[in-house]
């Protein structure tokens, strides 16, 4: 006789059930609370990409958190942008890149801007991601976009009603060290979005000053007679190191 699997009785059944439904631990916070662990962790990760996505793989609460615009805003997107080309498809990594900066984050607008004007030669596009970013105060940002003013030469980024960007440009040439930092996480951002197949050979066009005394280096920096100057000198620079 063949033997037949024990059929639980209905209080048995009933009793199983209703311990499998017992909610955990995390699914007893607040969403807001879940939302708050996802967004420090992704802040303060050194490859936030990869935690997200182990996060996102583990439970249905850290999935429906990562949606969130706050986790968005402050994923650390300059600690891990390797990981985040390495991980995805161009075409997924540009959505998580527009996902992220319709959010407000400011160093997925800054890369967006880079892919636009030095991979898709959109520099209308490109100039408006970096407004968004530069208003976040992203200096890197700000610098692209006074280089760019300078590289188009359409318009003075020092113009009268424009105050905000010039309060912003003295504050980065205050300290030297900033601008140079600037200078080389725009030009490390470029070479990772154009695959170092970029460079700008418009340095000959610079307008150098007829002034003797402007660039002269001081302990820290160099004094220039103009902000203008200051800024043609910073191009031929920029376009040096590429």
């Amino acid at each position: 006789m063949e033997h037949l699997p024990k059929v639980r009785n209905g209080a048995v059944a009933k009793r199983m059930k209703k311990k499998a439904k017992k909610p955990t631990l995390l699914n007893m916070l607040p969403e807001d609370a879940i939302v708050e662990i996802v967004s420090q962790l992704v802040s303060s990760s050194s490859k936030p990409f990869a935690d997200l996505y182990s996060l996102k793989s583990s439970c249905k609460a850290f999935f429906e958190a990562s949606k969130d615009k706050m986790v968005k805003q402050r994923i650390a997107l300059e600690r891990d942008i390797f990981g985040l080309t390495w991980m995805a498809t161009d075409k997924e990594c540009m959505s998580v890149l527009k996902s992220c900066g319709d959010a407000g984050n400011a160093e997925a607008n800054f890369m967006l801007a880079l892919i636009n004007i030095f991979k898709k030669g959109d520099i209308n596009r490109g100039a408006e991601f970096l407004k968004r970013a530069s208003s976040s105060d992203h200096k890197a940002a700000l610098y692209m976009l006074n280089i760019l003013c300078v590289r188009l030469q359409k318009h003075n980024p020092f113009a009268e009603g424009n105050s905000h960007t010039l309060k912003a440009d003295q504050r980065i040439f205050d300290d030297y060290d900033q601008l140079k930092w600037c200078r080389e996480k725009v030009l490390n951002a470029i070479r990772l979005v154009t695959w170092n197949n970029w460079q700008d050979n418009a340095v000959a066009s610079v307008r150098q000053c007829n002034n003797s005394n402007c660039g002269i280096r001081g302990w820290d920096c160099r004094c220039f007679c103009s902000k203008d100057c200051e800024w043609n000198h910073e191009y031929y620079e920029f376009c040096k190191a590429t």
